[in-house]
């Protein structure tokens, strides 16, 4: 029996949580009421599933090219980068995960190896500065990635130096580059020309390296420009050139750089392009011989407004289409694989695939048992294993929708869609969508080449 003093009256205030608090624990019913229909429904959405509770969160992950046997028949070795971002009282790392997959041939026995934990650490750099904000491999040479740390500086390690001689507790990256004034998330190889990086910061500035021919003494800009103190988040080369950078920031403008130009002068600017801050952008890496030569003047910008919009380059007055994200968006993607897909994730809590090709087609009819409302046509896939925001994802460029996402929660999952969820359209059947191209009109003449 409680005691007079360990037993309070139960009082009105005490006994009903306030507003924000019910409010918060009534999403967090509803978040994982959803997350068990996920669950539920899986084994029949996905031909593979793997989660990894981490030790640590990840703000990034980066799939390598390339796979290698495993020893397991009908499996293959996988390679990811992802990032720690410890509490500061330990060290943070960049890791190297094998992860053991299944190929496309092989079934796999649901009640045994789906959902199973099938990554390991295969390689530990140490990661000075702070957490890893952003990780990204080098096209031309994988074994080169770029970080960004809390610091003002970026790193590049050289992952095949790193194998060969495991670098010991405290150990510097490669090469260290001191340009930036405060700390930031984006940065860029570029696809034109091998050992060409661009970063940006949180005190407004871009700058671009050579990092091809540098020492391990460290390197100086290349290029260096800045159009104000509003944090630039994100850059990206264009694909047309090697020299056109565009970038994004918290002055929600997306800006155009050439890199063959001194001083801080734009070559273009798009000003309110968001109604957020600006976080994220996105070019095309992957035109097959079927595309046409416009989709090289497509970008994609992501905001804290929720959402990715998508623009002509050669015509900046409006977007020809906005995607409601349902949420602040984190990171956004092009498809390595399909042309007019692209994909984007944040606090929204899911991983949202993309075509730009179904923009105008006519939503498909819900099932009778269906009580949601249809999602808008070009959403065509909507990974929702995550219960918290989605920090990070990467396509592979070697398996066609083979995904990889990181989560707030210290989850990293790895997972790719059954066959038939991005099934072709009858080649004899027209397009119902108006494509990208139509929903704005026709495109302005080309301007001159930034």
């Amino acid at each position: 029996m409680d005691s007079p003093a360990a037993k309070k009256p139960r009082t009105e205030a005490a006994a009903a949580p306030s507003p924000k608090e019910g409010a918060a624990v009534q999403k967090k019913r509803e978040i994982e009421e959803a997350h068990k229909n996920w669950v539920v429904a899986a084994p029949q959405i996905y031909d593979v599933c793997m989660q990894k509770h981490m030790r640590w969160p990840a703000l990034t992950c980066d799939w390598l090219p390339g796979y290698a046997e495993c020893g397991r028949p009908g499996w293959n070795r996988h390679r990811l980068l992802v990032g720690t971002h410890t509490s500061g009282d330990e060290p943070n790392e960049l890791l190297v995960l094998a992860v053991d997959l299944p190929d496309a041939e092989t079934e796999i026995d649901t009640r045994k190896d789906f959902g199973a934990d099938t990554a390991a650490v295969a390689l530990r750099l140490p990661h000075p500065g702070g957490e890893v904000n952003r990780a990204r491999h080098c096209p031309q040479r994988p074994s080169l990635v770029a970080t960004r740390p809390a610091a003002e500086y970026a790193y590049v390690f050289d992952l095949a130096a790193a194998a060969e001689n495991p670098p010991a507790a405290g150990a510097k990256p490669w090469l260290t580059l001191r340009g930036h004034g405060a700390e930031g998330f984006g940065c860029c190889w570029s696809p034109h020309t091998a050992g060409e990086l661009a970063t940006c910061a949180n005190d407004g500035t871009v700058c671009g390296w050579s990092v091809e021919d540098a020492t391990t003494a460290g390197t100086t800009p290349t290029f260096f420009a800045s159009r104000g103190e509003d944090a630039v988040n994100d850059v990206a080369y264009a694909p047309r050139d090697p020299w056109t950078l565009a970038s994004v920031g918290d002055d929600k403008a997306l800006v155009f750089w050439d890199m063959r130009s001194k001083g801080d002068a734009p070559a273009s600017v798009k000003e309110h392009a968001h109604a957020g801050d600006a976080t994220c952008l996105a070019f095309p890496t992957h035109a097959s011989d079927e595309a046409p030569a416009a989709d090289m003047f497509r970008v994609l910008t992501g905001s804290t407004d929720r959402t990715v919009k998508l623009w002509d380059m050669r015509r900046l007055d409006k977007p020809l289409h906005s995607f409601d994200c349902g949420g602040d968006v984190l990171s956004v993607r092009w498809c390595p694989h399909e042309d007019d897909c692209f994909a984007s994730c944040g606090e929204d809590r899911q991983v949202k695939i993309w075509d730009v090709s179904k923009i105008g087609a006519a939503p498909e009819p819900a099932a009778d048992d269906d009580d949601d409302e249809p999602g808008p046509p070009e959403r065509v896939f909507a990974h929702g294993g995550h219960k918290a925001t989605v920090s990070d994802f990467s396509l592979s460029s070697t398996e066609c929708w083979l995904a990889a996402s990181v989560s707030e929660d210290n989850v990293l999952q790895v997972w790719w869609a059954a066959e038939g969820i991005f099934g072709d359209a009858d080649p004899g059947e027209e397009d119902p969508g108006s494509g990208w191209q139509e929903a704005a009109g026709a495109a302005a003449p080309a301007p001159p080449r930034l």
